[in-house]
């Protein structure tokens, strides 16, 4: 099941494709009320990534009135606010926003070196294993609560058995049942 976007996601996209916009042209295409809207517009111009536009040198008092600019787009994904700290969190470049608009703070990140794509079969053998963590299950709960599809499962149980990773414990109403061992890596 796809994920619906959040309501702040489709703002921050709109706003990426015109770089200049009016707040009454959002307000029909997201299910934001105005002050949710006048919020994170508040936030995202504090943070400095909006700017109102002038008209005849003064911004409109009414907030559906005004104009805005976007002044620093960096990337895909909208900033999100870290209510705890009270700012922005841009997950783009991964950097908290300062108190200062006109300065961030980068977020440290661990890296744990190149990511490597993982094989099919190895991600598969690792969801089952996990579900076998916690409790013994049989060949049926481990099918239905790994999601995993029925010719990769019966692969990556093959593997798992052959690696000495996981065991048959006995039977349960004519189905094995398997469990991790316990010296199993």
């Amino acid at each position: 099941m796809k994920r619906r976007k959040s309501d702040r996601q489709y703002v921050w996209e709109y706003m990426r494709r015109n770089r200049l916009f009016r707040v009454e042209d959002l307000l029909p295409l997201v299910d934001m009320g105005t002050e949710s809207l006048r919020k994170y517009f508040g936030q995202l111009e504090r943070a400095g990534y909006i700017r109102a536009r002038k008209i005849n040198g003064k911004v409109p008092k009414r907030f559906t009135e005004r104009s805005y600019g976007l002044v620093k787009n960096t990337g895909i994904l909208c900033p999100v606010w870290v209510d705890k700290q009270k700012r922005l969190y841009d997950r783009n470049n991964q950097e908290l926003q300062i108190r200062d608009p006109s300065m961030t703070l980068p977020v440290e990140v661990k890296k744990r070196g190149k990511m490597k794509p993982i094989k099919p079969i190895e991600y598969d053998k690792g969801r089952i294993v996990r579900l076998l963590e916690d409790e013994d299950l049989d060949l049926l709960q481990l099918a239905e609560r790994s999601g995993v599809s029925n010719g990769r499962f019966s692969i990556a149980i093959a593997k798992l058995k052959e690696e000495g990773i996981i065991e048959e414990k006995g039977k349960r109403m004519g189905v094995p049942v398997y469990t991790r061992r316990a010296n199993a890596p």
